[in-house]
């Protein structure tokens, strides 16, 4: 495995643990955070240590990044906020999420 696949591996090892203690310890909080739906909320919370290492090997990142460029007279929260939309539901081809 290359550097660039053992850090990103490790990287996202510990934002799945990271997720995954909030959906176990504050689903509504994970759901505004991490921006994943009741379902998913779910499925991380009854995952395995095991199992968030195969996902996390997946030479993929997992974390969403929030976009660099926000409209002049609006606060990054309230950016994200009206993002959330878009993130939940689908995307087309010119999405970059």
């Amino acid at each position: 495995m290359s550097t660039l696949d053992e850090d990103l591996s490790r990287l996202n090892f510990e934002y799945l643990m990271l997720a995954r203690e909030c959906a176990r310890s504050n689903p509504a909080e994970t759901a505004w955070r991490f921006g994943l739906d009741k379902k998913h909320i779910e499925e991380l919370a009854d995952m395995t240590l095991e199992h968030l290492r195969d996902q996390a090997e997946s030479s993929r990142a997992v974390i969403r990044l929030l976009p660099f460029f926000v409209p002049s007279g609006v606060s990054m929260g309230t950016y994200v906020d009206l993002l959330q939309p878009l993130v939940l539901g689908r995307t087309d081809e010119n999405s970059a999420i």
